[in-house]
């Protein structure tokens, strides 16, 4: 391994594969072809010299070794990404608007809000960061971030309510059909604590009279949904993925809004309302097409 010199565009897709779960939704965010993100995983394997996912079903899932490079190469990418942005904010020419955004927001309303930036940014950059709230809450203080959208603002000043999103329980096809009458203990994949979410799932589960039984745990989304699809258990997100089923029938079919804190420089306050309306509208309207 000495002497190996990883390319930061390889590691950002892998990155991405982690926090979005899969190559397509990588793809996206990272505004790259799937097949260009695929060559990146297969360099970066090679040059590691081990396999860092496996196919499940229609997915992938970390290996081993996988999760402990997702940990590694995470510290790298971030030190990096942090030292950039601290320059950049030294010097004439202006950085990138750096937007940070938990990870179950990527599907439901990040388009929406990231366009709505776009339009008060102007022709400044953008770059989006996904991480964990309270990780959010550290970057902002450090510098790193210019607004962060998180479940938990922590002891954060001036935090801002932003709106609710929309959390279920969602299951492999044979959970979910089962979830009339949910198993006692009820099984669940949860991400690792400290986590708002996770603290949502088991206060929900208390107020049910359901005795939890943590069957999995992971620090990003990626592992919570492939321990969903094997079955392990009930996860509460904001959004599903493939080989997964939303609960619609019987206690947990109740959705559970969580509250958004929007946490940003003084000099970008006026991006607040914009972004509430921006929620908003894309809560609502996934409202909507779940009930059609």
């Amino acid at each position: 391994m000495v002497g190996v010199e990883l390319d930061f565009s390889h590691l950002r897709s892998f990155l991405a594969i982690v926090r979005y779960g899969g190559h397509h939704r990588a793809a996206d965010a990272l505004h790259l072809t799937q097949p260009a993100v695929s060559r990146h995983i297969k360099r970066l394997e090679a040059q590691l010299g081990q396999p860092l996912f496996v196919r499940r079903g229609r997915g992938v899932e970390l290996t081993a070794y996988g999760e402990r490079a997702a940990a590694e190469l995470g510290e790298v990418l971030a030190a990096h990404d942090g030292a950039v942005a601290r320059l950049q904010r030294g010097a004439e020419r202006p950085g990138p608007f750096v937007l940070g955004t938990i990870e179950n927001l990527v599907d439901p309303v990040l388009p929406d809000l990231i366009s709505v930036v776009r339009e008060q940014i102007g022709d400044q950059a953008l770059q989006l960061r996904v991480d964990r709230s309270l990780a959010l809450v550290e970057r902002l203080e450090r510098g790193e971030v210019d607004a962060a959208i998180v479940l938990d603002p922590g002891n954060a000043a001036g935090a801002l309510k932003l709106g609710t999103v929309a959390l279920r329980w969602w299951a492999s096809p044979e959970l979910a059909a089962a979830a009339q009458s949910p198993p006692r203990p009820f099984p669940v994949v949860a991400y690792d604590a400290p986590c708002a979410m996770r603290d949502l799932a088991l206060g929900r589960l208390e107020e049910l009279g359901l005795e939890p039984l943590l069957t999995a745990e992971s620090p990003h989304l990626s592992g919570v949904q492939a321990a969903v699809r094997s079955g392990l258990g009930y996860a509460l997100l904001a959004a599903g993925g493939d080989g997964m089923r939303a609960i619609t029938q019987g206690p947990l079919a109740t959705t559970i809004p969580a509250r958004l804190w929007l946490l940003i420089a003084p000099a970008h306050r006026a991006l607040a309302q914009a972004l509430r309306a921006a929620l908003w509208r894309g809560t609502t309207h996934r409202t909507l097409a779940q009930a059609a």
